[in-house]
């Protein structure tokens, strides 16, 4: 599936606002060291958090002029989403259903070519999914079971990336579907019991130095 989803990264050249927008920013971290700024055309860009730049500049450090390279980030956020609801249907669906599953999400075109596409949006749709399949999955297991406590780790932490690639949609959006699932199934302890203050600790660890840096 994460072949599939990388198949024709490469086939097309960057669009253009858009994809050689982003990509520029990235390129321009690369280029000049400074990993903290985002830069557009030498001008601090502070449109959205680095989260994808920084992914990006990785990739373009191993090689500059890959077209796959530039969509890297776009990519990892299509595998990341399909791989957590591949592993969350599998838990609590079966393997055949968690099979189909993922074949119906890595099929739909706007899913396919969104995650070759050099923008925001599949990095943080990834990040989004992830962190509301992993509270799902602690919600769903009783206090004490086995993985509930690396899934709420993994929960607060992919929360974070979220907000480091597209700001406070990473939080406020698995925020509200959570909300309205958990009433929906009324669901009021394992409600209470997400708050958890290791993963708040957690959270501001990895989303808060970055806003933190550039108040400076």
């Amino acid at each position: 599936a994460f072949a599939w989803l990388a198949a024709t990264a490469w086939l097309r050249p960057l669009a253009v606002p858009d994809e050689g927008r982003y990509v520029g920013v990235a390129w321009d971290m690369l280029r000049t060291g400074d990993w903290l700024v985002p830069r557009l055309d030498g001008l601090p860009y502070f449109h959205k958090p680095p989260l994808f730049y920084w992914l990006t500049a990785v990739a373009l450090s191993v090689s500059d002029s890959s077209l796959f390279a530039a969509r890297f980030a776009p990519w990892v956020g299509a595998c990341l989403a399909a791989g957590s609801v591949f592993l969350f249907a599998r838990r609590w669906f079966g393997k055949e259903f968690a099979s189909w599953t993922l074949l119906a999400l890595v099929t739909a075109p706007l899913f396919y070519f969104g995650a070759q596409y050099a923008n925001l949006d599949m990095l943080v749709a990834g990040c989004i999914t992830a962190t509301i399949l992993a509270f799902a999955h602690a919600a769903l297991l009783e206090p004490g079971a086995a993985g509930r406590t690396p899934a709420l780790l993994a929960a607060y932490a992919l929360c974070a990336l979220g907000v480091l690639a597209k700001g406070l949609i990473g939080i406020v959006l698995p925020g509200m579907v959570l909300f309205l699932w958990l009433v929906w199934e009324r669901r009021w302890m394992p409600m209470l019991r997400l708050l958890w203050w290791p993963g708040i600790v957690l959270f501001f660890a990895i989303a808060a130095p970055w806003f933190i840096a550039m108040q400076d």
